[in-house]
């Protein structure tokens, strides 16, 4: 203590001074680098929380797009088999072919087939409707066991009358069908009504 009386009053103000601020400084300094610090590290986060969100997002796309490109091929397949079970070329001929092999898995005779007419669909114009009629000889549980098997062997059919005639004791019966059958659409017409819509648009 003896040496700071021997200190002049001034320096002795100006060191007591020094010491008061030195800690006050620091502590200033050390909240400026700390504000500066969490400032930063405030934004990091922020972009580490939008950098996420944006590979989630993508990640969900990319599922949604995988989805809908399975959902597509299903879709695809799904018509194709339907468009399977519909008359390509010559309509008679395809149900006379068509109707025999089903006949030939069950016990049914095939009495008479007769052609109907074509017509376009009413829904959907780019399919044709053909209808035939066809007689044929069964027992009556035999009848309706063909009958189911036809509409699950043809989904696009339908069956658009059923005549049955009386029985005649414990022998078959008669039955007269009219059968409506969808026309495949031909992939040359579908090319050939584009090209005619495009040359509309572009004249």
């Amino acid at each position: 203590m003896n040496f700071l009386r021997a200190i002049p009053k001034e320096k002795l103000q100006k060191v007591i001074l020094v010491l008061i601020l030195t800690p006050i400084g620091v502590a200033v300094v050390g909240n400026f680098y700390t504000a500066r610090q969490f400032s930063t590290w405030s934004a990091s986060s922020q972009r580490i929380r939008d950098l996420k969100r944006q590979v989630e997002e993508a990640e969900r796309n990319a599922k949604q797009a995988i989805q809908n490109q399975q959902v597509r091929a299903q879709v695809a397949s799904f018509v194709e088999a339907q468009q399977e079970t519909m008359i390509s070329g010559d309509p008679f001929t395809w149900v006379v072919r068509q109707i025999s092999l089903l006949a030939e898995q069950h016990p049914v005779r095939v009495l008479a087939m007769r052609p109907g007419s074509k017509a376009q669909h009413e829904l959907q114009s780019s399919y044709g409707v053909f209808t035939a009629q066809i007689e044929i000889e069964a027992g009556y549980d035999q009848l309706g066991v063909f009958l189911q098997d036809f509409e699950n062997k043809f989904p696009t059919a339908e069956i658009r009358s059923l005549g049955i005639s009386p029985a005649d004791g414990s022998g078959p019966r008669r039955a007269t069908l009219e059968l409506a059958f969808l026309v495949r659409p031909d992939p040359d017409s579908h090319k050939a009504a584009g090209k005619t819509k495009t040359e509309k648009k572009t004249s």
